[in-house]
């Protein structure tokens, strides 16, 4: 059956979705203090966002690297 979304794949959209309108809230409330991590929030959000023509394990290994380089700039403290 291809096409058909199996109930994961439906539970990860909507988490994909939840996690994009949480980035971008953080991002426009950020925007004030730090430009530049407000840009790295927007990054994030659009790398996740389900409208993108991403497949799933490249997007998986841009987020994971996104959230490292995050954490060594120091983003996350």
């Amino acid at each position: 059956m291809r096409g058909s979304k199996t109930v994961l794949d439906k539970a990860e959209d909507f988490v994909e979705i939840a996690i994009l309108i949480c980035l971008i809230v953080i991002a426009y409330a950020s925007l004030q203090s730090d430009f530049l991590e407000s840009a790295f929030y927007i990054l994030l959000a659009a790398i996740i966002s389900p409208f993108t023509t991403i497949n799933k394990p490249a997007k998986r290994l841009l987020l994971v690297s996104g959230f490292v380089l995050g954490l060594k700039i120091g983003y996350f403290n």
